[in-house]
Parts: C-alpha cells; structure tokens; sequence
C-alpha cells in the first residue's frame, strides 16, 4: 500500500477547499473548531491548546488579513488575555466550508456502501491513534 496517496488525497481536499471557499488550512481548522463547539468565545491559549498549535503560530493565523475578517478578538478588561470568537462573516464562511465539504464528501464517498463507511471511519480512527505511536520512534 501507498501510504503517501494520503498526502495526495489531503492536497486535493485542501486545493478544492481554497478554490471553492478562498480558505486556507489553517482557516479551515479555525472555522470548524468554532462550529464543531457552538462558537463559544474562547481565550487564545485555550484555542491553542485545542487546535494543537503554539500561541505564537495561532497569533500569526489570526493576523492574517482574510482571517481577521473572519474573527472578532477581544482583550480581557482584567488581565492580558485575549478570547476568540467567529464574526457574522465567519460564521456564514463555516456554512460555505461546511457545503463544500458534503459536496467533497459526496464524490470521494459516491460508490461506497453504508457498510463500507461505516468500516473505513473505523479503520481511519484506528490509523490515526497508531499515529502517536509512530511519532515516537
């Protein structure tokens, strides 16, 4: 097996996800952070912490124009923190992203049976926990 056609299919994911919806991958993973959790505001350490980034690489996605047009960042009165939180703008972004993911969805996924889902999300959970494994080798 060629265990790299997974770079390849993520590429194309990625290349569709950029023409279709202008977005980046780190965008991505901002905007369905923020769904996935009710776009609940949340303290940039905490978003960090979450999105498995440092605080200084989610500084640098947060100042990048496009995002900042997609997020509100607000400075704590009482100390220096600051929270997170999608815009009118991000929030209908997400509904954009989220229907060109189904349609993404739809075409990798037309030929396969409920069963043959139902096992490949199986056997990919399994692949991505084995994932910490390899990372310490």
């Amino acid at each position: 097996m060629d265990i790299l056609c997974f770079s390849t299919i993520a590429a194309q994911i990625k290349n569709e996800i950029s023409r279709k919806c202008g977005l980046n991958l780190s965008q991505t993973r901002i905007l369905l952070y923020f769904d996935k959790n009710g776009n609940q505001p949340l303290k940039m350490g905490s978003l960090a912490e979450n999105l498995n980034i440092s605080l200084s690489t989610l500084s640098r996605q947060l100042q990048q124009k496009k995002t900042l047009a997609l997020v509100e960042i607000t400075r704590s009165e009482s100390n220096s923190s600051k929270s997170v939180v999608l815009n009118e703008a991000g929030t209908q972004k997400v509904t954009e992203l989220k229907a060109t993911l189904k349609q993404i969805e739809e075409v990798l996924f037309k030929d396969f049976s409920p069963n043959d889902l139902a096992q490949l999300s199986t056997t990919i959970n399994q692949l991505a926990t084995k994932l910490e494994t390899v990372k310490s080798l």
